[in-house]
């Protein structure tokens, strides 16, 4: 997987933040885990889709 490019890891990155903001807070790995997110996934792209879907949740 490569963390900072190609567009496999910024479609994953997109289907996660989407899953975070669909669940709410309390968003959990295992929550990730059930929508098929695998644990390599989850460690590499997880801060960052935390960041983007707190952002997307919560508009300026």
């Amino acid at each position: 997987m490569q963390p900072n490019g190609g567009l496999k890891t910024r479609n994953t990155l997109n289907r996660m933040v989407l899953a975070m903001v669909e669940h709410g807070d309390g968003c959990t790995a295992d929550d990730l885990k059930r929508k098929n997110f695998t644990p390599e996934e989850i460690r590499v792209l997880g801060p960052k889709a935390a960041d983007l879907a707190t952002a997307r949740a919560n508009p300026a």
